[in-house]
Protein backbone atom coordinates (compact mmCIF):
# COMPACT_ATOMS: atom_id res chain seq x y z
CA UNK A 1 0.00 0.00 0.00
CA UNK A 2 2.80 2.02 1.26
CA UNK A 3 4.35 1.35 -2.41
CA UNK A 4 1.37 2.46 -4.41
CA UNK A 5 0.85 5.64 -2.57
CA UNK A 6 4.88 7.02 -3.21
CA UNK A 7 4.21 5.50 -6.91
CA UNK A 8 0.79 7.91 -7.06
CA UNK A 9 3.35 10.57 -5.54
CA UNK A 10 6.17 10.22 -7.75
CA UNK A 11 3.75 10.33 -11.11
CA UNK A 12 2.24 13.89 -9.63
CA UNK A 13 5.26 14.79 -9.42
CA UNK A 14 6.61 14.12 -12.85
CA UNK A 15 3.50 15.87 -14.08
CA UNK A 16 4.32 19.01 -12.39
CA UNK A 17 7.96 18.90 -13.43
CA UNK A 18 6.42 18.05 -17.59
CA UNK A 19 4.00 20.98 -17.04
CA UNK A 20 6.88 23.17 -16.70
CA UNK A 21 9.52 21.84 -18.57
CA UNK A 22 6.51 22.11 -22.04
CA UNK A 23 5.60 26.02 -20.47
CA UNK A 24 9.16 26.83 -20.20
CA UNK A 25 10.96 25.44 -23.59
CA UNK A 26 7.91 25.27 -26.21
CA UNK A 27 7.59 29.21 -26.30
CA UNK A 28 11.45 29.42 -26.35
CA UNK A 29 12.03 26.90 -29.24
CA UNK A 30 9.44 29.05 -31.74
CA UNK A 31 11.54 31.12 -34.48
CA UNK A 32 10.95 34.25 -33.50
CA UNK A 33 9.82 34.20 -29.81
CA UNK A 34 11.03 37.02 -27.99
CA UNK A 35 11.49 34.62 -24.85
CA UNK A 36 14.77 33.93 -26.37
CA UNK A 37 16.29 37.64 -27.03
CA UNK A 38 19.55 38.44 -26.21
CA UNK A 39 20.37 40.73 -23.66
CA UNK A 40 21.03 43.55 -25.98
CA UNK A 41 17.91 43.19 -28.07
CA UNK A 42 15.67 45.95 -27.28
CA UNK A 43 13.32 45.60 -30.23
CA UNK A 44 10.50 43.05 -29.88
CA UNK A 45 8.48 41.94 -33.08
CA UNK A 46 9.98 44.58 -34.77
CA UNK A 47 7.91 46.65 -32.07
CA UNK A 48 9.85 49.47 -29.98
CA UNK A 49 9.00 48.46 -26.24
CA UNK A 50 8.43 51.34 -23.40
CA UNK A 51 11.51 50.88 -21.31
CA UNK A 52 9.80 49.85 -18.12
CA UNK A 53 7.82 47.11 -20.64
CA UNK A 54 11.00 45.87 -21.40
CA UNK A 55 12.81 45.96 -18.12
CA UNK A 56 9.72 44.27 -16.24
CA UNK A 57 10.41 41.34 -19.62
CA UNK A 58 13.98 41.17 -18.89
CA UNK A 59 13.59 40.84 -14.93
CA UNK A 60 11.19 38.22 -15.43
CA UNK A 61 12.95 36.19 -18.17
CA UNK A 62 16.22 36.97 -17.61
CA UNK A 63 17.40 36.22 -21.27
CA UNK A 64 20.98 36.79 -20.91
CA UNK A 65 21.05 33.81 -18.34
CA UNK A 66 21.58 30.18 -19.26
CA UNK A 67 18.71 28.03 -20.11
CA UNK A 68 19.21 26.11 -16.73
CA UNK A 69 19.18 29.49 -14.65
CA UNK A 70 16.26 30.82 -16.45
CA UNK A 71 13.79 27.24 -15.70
CA UNK A 72 14.85 27.84 -12.51
CA UNK A 73 13.77 31.67 -12.63
CA UNK A 74 10.44 30.49 -14.04
CA UNK A 75 9.84 27.87 -11.70
CA UNK A 76 10.49 30.12 -8.57
CA UNK A 77 8.16 32.80 -10.07
CA UNK A 78 5.51 30.23 -10.80
CA UNK A 79 5.03 29.03 -7.32
CA UNK A 80 5.06 32.68 -6.52
CA UNK A 81 1.68 33.04 -8.67
CA UNK A 82 3.78 35.48 -10.95
CA UNK A 83 3.17 34.89 -13.86
CA UNK A 84 5.31 37.69 -16.18
CA UNK A 85 3.98 40.50 -17.93
CA UNK A 86 2.03 41.20 -21.27
CA UNK A 87 3.58 42.65 -23.62
CA UNK A 88 0.25 44.13 -25.16
CA UNK A 89 -1.71 44.67 -22.40
CA UNK A 90 1.52 46.21 -20.52
CA UNK A 91 0.52 44.67 -17.48
CA UNK A 92 0.53 42.10 -15.18
CA UNK A 93 -0.35 37.88 -16.78
CA UNK A 94 -2.04 37.33 -13.62
CA UNK A 95 -4.07 39.81 -12.92
CA UNK A 96 -5.34 39.64 -16.49
CA UNK A 97 -6.42 35.90 -16.57
CA UNK A 98 -7.75 36.54 -12.90
CA UNK A 99 -10.00 39.12 -14.61
CA UNK A 100 -11.27 36.83 -17.31
CA UNK A 101 -11.30 33.73 -15.40
CA UNK A 102 -14.72 33.80 -13.96
CA UNK A 103 -16.43 34.24 -17.46
CA UNK A 104 -14.84 31.13 -18.61
CA UNK A 105 -15.69 29.04 -15.38
CA UNK A 106 -19.57 30.24 -15.60
CA UNK A 107 -19.70 29.28 -19.24
CA UNK A 108 -17.73 25.62 -18.64
CA UNK A 109 -19.52 24.63 -15.85
CA UNK A 110 -23.38 25.52 -15.98
CA UNK A 111 -22.35 24.09 -19.96
CA UNK A 112 -21.42 20.80 -17.96
CA UNK A 113 -23.86 20.91 -15.17
CA UNK A 114 -26.83 21.30 -17.85
CA UNK A 115 -24.68 18.33 -20.36
CA UNK A 116 -24.82 15.90 -17.52
CA UNK A 117 -28.54 16.05 -16.42
CA UNK A 118 -29.99 15.93 -19.79
CA UNK A 119 -27.49 12.97 -21.22
CA UNK A 120 -26.99 10.78 -18.39
CA UNK A 121 -31.15 10.52 -17.30
CA UNK A 122 -31.75 10.40 -20.91
CA UNK A 123 -29.06 7.42 -21.42
CA UNK A 124 -30.22 5.27 -18.61
CA UNK A 125 -33.90 5.60 -19.83
CA UNK A 126 -33.13 4.77 -23.26
CA UNK A 127 -30.46 1.88 -22.74
CA UNK A 128 -33.67 0.03 -20.46
CA UNK A 129 -35.63 0.33 -23.35
CA UNK A 130 -35.51 -1.88 -26.22
CA UNK A 131 -34.02 -1.55 -29.75
CA UNK A 132 -36.07 1.94 -30.67
CA UNK A 133 -33.50 3.91 -28.87
CA UNK A 134 -31.04 3.07 -31.87
CA UNK A 135 -31.62 5.76 -33.91
CA UNK A 136 -30.97 7.82 -31.03
CA UNK A 137 -27.80 6.97 -30.71
CA UNK A 138 -26.73 6.88 -33.68
CA UNK A 139 -27.65 10.28 -34.16
CA UNK A 140 -25.70 11.35 -30.95
CA UNK A 141 -22.55 9.63 -31.99
CA UNK A 142 -23.30 11.90 -35.54
CA UNK A 143 -22.97 14.90 -33.55
CA UNK A 144 -20.19 14.17 -31.93
CA UNK A 145 -17.81 14.15 -35.00
CA UNK A 146 -18.74 18.06 -35.26
CA UNK A 147 -15.96 19.92 -33.62
CA UNK A 148 -17.36 22.72 -31.06
CA UNK A 149 -16.48 25.39 -32.67
CA UNK A 150 -18.44 24.68 -36.16
CA UNK A 151 -21.65 23.77 -33.78
CA UNK A 152 -20.76 27.20 -32.23
CA UNK A 153 -20.57 28.88 -36.15
CA UNK A 154 -23.58 27.49 -36.65
CA UNK A 155 -25.68 27.80 -34.26
CA UNK A 156 -24.14 32.11 -34.66
CA UNK A 157 -25.71 32.13 -38.53
CA UNK A 158 -28.81 30.84 -37.81
CA UNK A 159 -29.68 32.78 -34.22
CA UNK A 160 -28.13 35.54 -34.64
CA UNK A 161 -27.46 36.38 -38.15
CA UNK A 162 -30.73 34.80 -39.79
CA UNK A 163 -33.03 34.87 -37.15
CA UNK A 164 -31.68 37.40 -34.55
CA UNK A 165 -33.10 36.37 -31.71
CA UNK A 166 -29.69 36.67 -30.01
CA UNK A 167 -26.49 38.70 -29.73
CA UNK A 168 -23.83 37.67 -31.64
CA UNK A 169 -21.56 38.53 -29.41
CA UNK A 170 -19.87 39.97 -25.75
CA UNK A 171 -21.60 39.15 -22.64
CA UNK A 172 -23.36 41.89 -21.79
CA UNK A 173 -24.53 45.53 -23.87
CA UNK A 174 -22.18 48.14 -23.51
CA UNK A 175 -22.98 50.72 -20.88
CA UNK A 176 -25.64 48.43 -18.52
CA UNK A 177 -25.47 49.24 -15.29
CA UNK A 178 -23.65 46.42 -13.63
CA UNK A 179 -25.81 44.41 -11.31
CA UNK A 180 -28.89 45.69 -12.26
CA UNK A 181 -32.08 43.43 -13.49
CA UNK A 182 -31.14 44.85 -17.39
CA UNK A 183 -27.25 43.77 -16.34
CA UNK A 184 -28.27 40.15 -15.79
CA UNK A 185 -30.56 39.71 -18.47
CA UNK A 186 -27.85 41.31 -20.89
CA UNK A 187 -26.13 38.14 -19.28
CA UNK A 188 -28.27 35.72 -19.93
CA UNK A 189 -29.20 36.52 -23.19
CA UNK A 190 -25.24 36.74 -24.32
CA UNK A 191 -24.46 33.32 -22.72
CA UNK A 192 -27.61 31.37 -24.15
CA UNK A 193 -25.58 30.93 -27.56
CA UNK A 194 -22.41 29.85 -26.34
CA UNK A 195 -23.46 27.41 -23.84
CA UNK A 196 -25.97 25.93 -26.20
CA UNK A 197 -22.78 25.27 -28.12
CA UNK A 198 -20.98 23.52 -25.55
CA UNK A 199 -23.97 21.55 -24.08
CA UNK A 200 -24.69 20.23 -27.74
CA UNK A 201 -21.29 19.74 -28.27
CA UNK A 202 -20.71 17.91 -24.72
CA UNK A 203 -24.01 15.96 -24.43
CA UNK A 204 -23.28 13.35 -27.11
CA UNK A 205 -20.11 11.93 -25.22
CA UNK A 206 -22.03 11.55 -21.81
CA UNK A 207 -24.85 10.18 -23.31
CA UNK A 208 -22.96 6.95 -25.78
CA UNK A 209 -20.76 6.26 -22.37
CA UNK A 210 -23.48 6.52 -20.13
CA UNK A 211 -26.01 4.36 -22.53
CA UNK A 212 -23.47 1.43 -23.20
CA UNK A 213 -22.17 1.79 -19.66
CA UNK A 214 -26.48 0.94 -18.06
CA UNK A 215 -26.67 -1.21 -21.20
CA UNK A 216 -24.07 -3.40 -20.02
CA UNK A 217 -25.15 -3.54 -16.47
CA UNK A 218 -28.57 -4.06 -17.55
CA UNK A 219 -27.48 -7.74 -18.72
CA UNK A 220 -25.57 -8.90 -15.28
CA UNK A 221 -26.42 -11.35 -13.53
CA UNK A 222 -27.32 -9.37 -10.13
CA UNK A 223 -29.80 -7.25 -12.34
CA UNK A 224 -31.65 -10.49 -13.70
CA UNK A 225 -32.13 -11.81 -10.16
CA UNK A 226 -33.46 -8.31 -8.59
CA UNK A 227 -36.07 -8.22 -11.24
CA UNK A 228 -36.93 -12.02 -10.60
CA UNK A 229 -37.24 -10.93 -6.84
CA UNK A 230 -39.78 -8.22 -7.72
CA UNK A 231 -37.79 -5.65 -6.65
CA UNK A 232 -39.24 -2.14 -7.73
CA UNK A 233 -37.91 -0.85 -10.94
CA UNK A 234 -37.11 2.35 -9.30
CA UNK A 235 -34.68 0.96 -7.22
CA UNK A 236 -33.15 -1.39 -9.77
CA UNK A 237 -32.44 1.84 -11.43
CA UNK A 238 -31.19 3.58 -8.51
CA UNK A 239 -29.40 1.37 -6.23
CA UNK A 240 -28.07 -1.07 -8.91
CA UNK A 241 -27.75 0.39 -11.88
CA UNK A 242 -27.27 3.81 -11.27
CA UNK A 243 -24.39 3.44 -8.35
CA UNK A 244 -22.26 0.65 -10.82
CA UNK A 245 -22.18 3.12 -13.32
CA UNK A 246 -20.49 5.90 -11.00
CA UNK A 247 -17.27 4.95 -11.32
CA UNK A 248 -17.40 5.09 -15.38
CA UNK A 249 -19.11 8.41 -14.94
CA UNK A 250 -16.41 10.19 -12.98
CA UNK A 251 -13.92 8.98 -15.35
CA UNK A 252 -15.84 10.60 -17.78
CA UNK A 253 -16.84 13.58 -15.92
CA UNK A 254 -12.69 14.05 -15.81
CA UNK A 255 -12.56 14.09 -19.27
CA UNK A 256 -15.33 16.57 -19.65
CA UNK A 257 -14.33 19.24 -17.28
CA UNK A 258 -11.35 18.83 -19.33
CA UNK A 259 -13.40 19.34 -22.75
CA UNK A 260 -15.22 21.94 -21.04
CA UNK A 261 -12.75 24.68 -20.66
CA UNK A 262 -10.98 23.56 -23.28
CA UNK A 263 -14.28 23.72 -25.75
CA UNK A 264 -15.18 26.82 -23.67
CA UNK A 265 -12.07 29.18 -25.23
CA UNK A 266 -13.00 28.01 -28.53
CA UNK A 267 -16.43 29.40 -27.71
CA UNK A 268 -15.21 32.49 -26.39
CA UNK A 269 -13.43 33.41 -29.40
CA UNK A 270 -16.54 32.65 -32.20
CA UNK A 271 -18.89 34.55 -29.85
CA UNK A 272 -16.46 37.36 -28.70
CA UNK A 273 -17.58 36.13 -24.88
CA UNK A 274 -14.49 37.81 -22.75
CA UNK A 275 -13.55 34.70 -21.18
CA UNK A 276 -9.63 33.17 -21.44
CA UNK A 277 -10.56 32.13 -24.72
CA UNK A 278 -10.90 35.93 -26.06
CA UNK A 279 -7.98 36.97 -23.99
CA UNK A 280 -5.81 33.60 -25.80
CA UNK A 281 -7.38 34.84 -29.25
CA UNK A 282 -5.65 38.19 -28.63
CA UNK A 283 -2.24 37.16 -27.37
CA UNK A 284 -2.22 35.05 -29.91
CA UNK A 285 -3.02 37.81 -32.84
CA UNK A 286 -0.80 40.40 -31.48
CA UNK A 287 1.82 37.45 -30.32
CA UNK A 288 1.65 37.99 -27.08
CA UNK A 289 4.37 35.13 -25.94
CA UNK A 290 4.18 35.73 -22.20
CA UNK A 291 0.10 35.95 -22.18
CA UNK A 292 -0.68 32.92 -24.39
CA UNK A 293 1.97 30.99 -21.98
CA UNK A 294 0.65 32.03 -18.82
CA UNK A 295 -3.08 31.13 -20.03
CA UNK A 296 -1.40 27.66 -21.09
CA UNK A 297 0.61 26.86 -18.00
CA UNK A 298 -2.53 27.53 -15.69
CA UNK A 299 -4.99 25.29 -18.32
CA UNK A 300 -2.57 22.81 -17.88
CA UNK A 301 -2.44 22.47 -13.76
CA UNK A 302 -5.97 22.71 -14.01
CA UNK A 303 -6.43 19.80 -15.95
CA UNK A 304 -3.80 18.05 -13.26
CA UNK A 305 -5.75 19.28 -10.63
CA UNK A 306 -9.07 18.00 -11.75
CA UNK A 307 -7.71 14.72 -12.98
CA UNK A 308 -6.01 14.47 -9.14
CA UNK A 309 -10.08 15.70 -7.43
CA UNK A 310 -11.52 12.78 -9.65
CA UNK A 311 -8.98 10.60 -8.93
CA UNK A 312 -9.45 10.95 -5.19
CA UNK A 313 -13.09 10.79 -5.71
CA UNK A 314 -12.89 7.42 -7.45
CA UNK A 315 -10.87 5.99 -5.03
CA UNK A 316 -13.20 7.23 -1.61
CA UNK A 317 -16.53 5.83 -4.18
CA UNK A 318 -14.80 1.95 -4.54
CA UNK A 319 -13.45 1.93 -1.08
CA UNK A 320 -16.88 2.55 0.17
CA UNK A 321 -18.86 0.70 -2.19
Amino acid sequence: MQRTNDLSKLKYIIYIVLILALSFFLPRIIPGSPLALSETDTYILNQSLPEDTFNAFKDYYAPEKPLVDQFLIYTKHVFTLDLGYSFYFKMPVLSLILGRRPWTLFLSMVSLILSFFVAVPLAIKDALKDQRSRLKLISMIALQSIPVFILGLIIQLIFSYRLKWFPSGGAYNVGVQFFSKSFYADLISHSFLPLMALVIGEVPSLYIMAYNSAKKINKENYIIMANYLNIEKKDINKKFIFYNMVPEILGKLNIQFLYAITGSIFVESIFSYPGMGQLLKIATSSRDYPLMQGILLLIAFYGFFVTLIFESLLKKFTTRY
